[in-house]
């Protein structure tokens, strides 16, 4: 019988309004990625350039650092010992705003 309560409370959870909440954010983050053609610099899952993979990247980083890499890469690129060769902070602005940034780090928290 106990075992009954976990599993309806755990369907219960993945059905919320928050779960469905941060898929929306994910496939936000996810579209923005593609849009803002993140790939040239970066890649996932085999897509993009290689020297920038983000495969895994949320099992390296926190969200608090990814979110200052999209806020304040040079900020960030000043703690690194090994500069990267081509540098964040060197880019053109990305012109994103704090929901383009909320939405980018949900997606990039699923990278595992």
């Amino acid at each position: 019988m106990r075992y009954f309560a976990l599993i309806a409370g755990l369907v219960g959870l993945m059905t919320s309004p928050v779960v469905a909440q941060d898929a929306k954010l994910v496939q936000a983050g996810k579209e923005l990625y593609a849009g803002k053609t993140c790939a040239r610099c970066h890649m996932v899952g085999g897509r993009g350039y290689k020297a920038g993979k983000l495969d895994g990247v949320a099992k390296r980083m926190s969200a608090d650092d990814m979110r200052k890499w999209l806020t304040a890469p040079a900020d960030m690129e000043a703690k690194l010992d090994q500069k990267p060769k081509v540098r964040m902070s060197s880019r053109k602005k990305m012109h994103l705003t704090d929901a383009d940034v909320s939405a980018l780090v949900a997606y990039l928290m699923t990278l595992k």
